[in-house]
């Protein structure tokens, strides 16, 4: 039975002609997100977090690919709602992990990768910090989910550069039913270095 079970997996693991043609690529992230809170009365991404980590895409024949990211994302407001204790930014720190739709163009023959792409997808992301004096942090909800869009460029078939805007379905606050709303969205800049 066991010998039956390992040539089982073997049989699994074993690369035909089809797995053959399926590549994977990883990519390291480095960036900066300006985002800004709806409901705390101001106007503009003027907070700036630093968004770094590891992107994994799924390459096939066609010009789409399949990616998922790892991510460390700093987001927040500025904040004059919270005036009581006087903080100057609401930051917040996020472990993030979006998973992406990308459709590539521009095919470099020479160098065999595509030059620009357009990507779509959803995003999880789970609040681990919040660093912010005198912020009941109690009041906001561990989990977000959010949808987001973008486009990148790649100089070379190694270094590229994207911008993407994120922006969350759920509310911040778990416990405040007086703030209409209180949702969390963002643009990111980031340099890529394609492995």
């Amino acid at each position: 039975m066991k010998k039956c079970f390992y040539l089982f997996i073997v049989f699994l693991l074993t690369p035909s002609s089809n797995v053959m043609a399926q590549r994977f690529k990883a990519a390291a992230i480095l960036g900066v997100n300006a985002s800004q809170i709806d409901g705390d009365s101001l106007y503009g991404f003027d907070k700036l977090g630093l968004t770094v980590g590891a992107r994994l895409s799924y390459i096939n024949n066609t010009k789409f690919d399949l990616a998922l990211e790892m991510l460390y994302s700093q987001r927040g407001a500025s904040s004059s709602i919270f005036k009581s204790n006087d903080p100057k930014k609401i930051k917040l720190n996020f472990l993030e992990i979006p998973v992406i739709i990308s459709l590539r163009d521009w095919y470099i023959e020479k160098e065999s990768y595509y030059k620009v792409r357009a990507e779509t997808g959803l995003s999880y992301s789970y609040l681990f910090g919040v660093n912010t004096p005198g912020f009941d942090a109690t009041a906001l909800g561990k989990s977000d989910i959010s949808w987001l869009i973008g486009a990148g460029i790649n100089f070379t078939k190694r270094i590229g550069f994207s911008i993407r805007y994120t922006s969350s379905f759920l509310d911040i606050y778990k416990d405040k039913p007086d703030l209409i709303t209180f949702k969390s969205y963002f643009i990111t800049f980031r340099s890529e270095y394609n492995f």
